[in-house]
Order: structure tokens, then C-alpha cells, then sequence
């Protein structure tokens, strides 16, 4: 994982820490991530708190290795949502009122029949909150929600943003990130052996060794309880040295046989 560029995920939500929200959301982008070959590092879960959503944010920025820095969570309307204010405080920059961004809202509102619903299609103090942003803060669409998605460079070449914590909306905002910040970027090559009944242990010397002789690859065995299945999988930016693990394997475990 020495390689670059490589990512991380900061997770805001103290419905995600107490067990009442699974976290979907980590599992989703960083998939995303490695097939757009910026591997996640290090994912990070905090809770609403300002000063520990401030102190991960630096921590995060302060490791050179993470080129792609992702915020997920906390900009909603209600108090309890303060990823906004954070990065402001992180960055220094003061919150202003976007203008383009409220427009917006109130455009969704007549859209969604929620002015109507409400009996006015004026901003209310929830909806003022998500247009209070970091000065500096390149607003990313956000096609499903009114919560904008947001970029900060940090330096030449690094990237800060902030996504929506609700599951389509980040999904939504992440495509236009994608397609803007993440360009350039090859994907590790992949491959798997799947052994039947065959014990995890048995693979420890051998992976061991190949840890050794191919520090560039990485390598992991993944036991799957409910069909007793063993999988290896290799993964690395050289298909030749990957291959050259997986062949390795089969050469120098002969006792159990891969069915694919």
C-alpha cells in the first residue's frame, strides 16, 4: 500500500457508533475507490462531535500518502449535523451564505410539491444551515437531495470532500467526483483461488513467504463460513507479479487443490 494515489473515508454519525445505522456508505465508495485505482488507506467512524470531526479531518490531512480525502456524513439540517461548520474550522475559512445554493432548494421544494405541502416556499432555518458553507467550497450537484456535496484542494494534486451521509445521495454526488477528481487513476489487478474444505492454516507459511518475495503485492486469505469455502486473493498494480503470486500458490500447496 506504499503506492500512490491512495484515499481515505471519515465517517460522521453517532447513529453509526451506537449500532443504529449500518454502514453501508464505506463499503459502497471504497469498492468505488479500487476499481478507479484509488485504494482506501484507513477508514475512520467519529461521532457528532466538533472538536473530534476537526481533529480526524487535520489527522487525515496531515498523512501526504492520502491524495483523496472523504468526508460522509453530517450535512443535514438539524444541529446534530455539523460536518459544515467542522471543515470550516479545520480550514480555516469562514461559513457564507451560498445564494446559488438556496435557489436550489427552492427549486426542489416546487419540484417535490414540499412548498406547497408547507404553504410557502421560503427557506427555513434548517434549510439556511445546508447553504452556510466554507468560503472557499467547490459545491458539488447533489441530483437526489438538498444538501450539497462539497471539494476543497488542498494542495496541487490533493483533494478534500464532504458527502451526504443518506445512501443515494451520496451515491449521487459521488458520480460527479468521480468523473471531475478521480480521472488517471489504474486500478490493481485482482485474482482469486477458491479451495473447498481446505484449512485456513494451511496457507500461513506459504503467504508468509510470498509476503516476502512480492511486498508489492497484497495477498489475503477469506474464509467463507457458509459454503466452506477458502479464498486467496492477490492484488497489485503489476499483473505479471500478482500472476506470478497466484502460481506460486498452487505450486507450493499441493495438498489441496483450487476448484477455481
Amino acid at each position: 500500500m506504499g503506492r500512490v494515489p491512495q484515499s481515505s473515508i471519515i465517517v460522521v454519525g453517532n447513529e453509526i457508533l451506537r449500532g443504529f445505522t449500518v454502514d453501508t456508505n464505506s463499503n459502497w465508495l471504497a469498492g468505488r475507490l479500487f476499481r478507479c485505482g484509488f485504494p482506501v488507506r484507513i477508514m475512520t467512524t467519529i461521532g457528532d462531535v466538533d472538536a473530534d470531526i476537526v481533529s480526524t479531518i487535520r489527522d487525515h490531512i496531515a498523512r501526504p500518502e492520502l491524495s483523496r480525502i472523504f468526508v460522509c456524513g453530517g450535512l443535514g439540517p438539524t444541529p446534530d449535523d455539523r460536518t459544515y461548520v467542522a471543515l470550516g474550522r479545520t480550514l480555516g475559512q469562514p461559513l457564507v451564505y451560498r445564494r446559488d445554493v438556496g435557489a436550489q432548494m427552492q427549486n426542489l421544494m416546487f419540484v417535490r410539491n414540499m412548498a406547497a405541502r408547507r404553504g410557502t416556499a421560503e427557506l427555513n432555518a434548517g434549510n439556511r444551515k445546508m447553504a452556510m458553507l466554507p468560503e472557499d467550497a467547490i459545491l458539488i450537484r447533489n441530483g437526489a437531495g438538498m444538501a450539497p456535496g462539497l471539494a476543497f484542494e488542498l494542495v496541487e494534486g490533493r483533494y478534500l470532500f464532504a458527502l451526504p451521509g443518506v445512501p443515494h445521495e451520496l451515491r449521487a454526488v459521488y458520480e460527479d467526483i468521480e468523473v471531475r477528481y478521480l480521472a488517471g487513476g489504474q486500478a490493481d489487478v485482482v485474482r482469486e483461488l477458491h479451495y473447498r474444505l481446505a484449512p485456513e492454516s494451511m496457507f500461513h507459511d506459504v503467504m508468509q513467504a510470498l509476503e516476502r518475495e512480492y511486498p508489492d503485492v497484497s495477498l489475503g486469505s477469506y474464509p467463507q463460513t457458509e459454503t466452506r469455502e477458502l479464498i486467496l486473493r492477490a492484488s497489485g498494480p503489476n499483473p505479471q507479479r500478482v500472476d506470478s503470486v497466484i502460481r506460486a500458490i498452487r505450486e507450493r500447496v499441493t495438498r489441496y487443490t483450487p476448484v477455481s
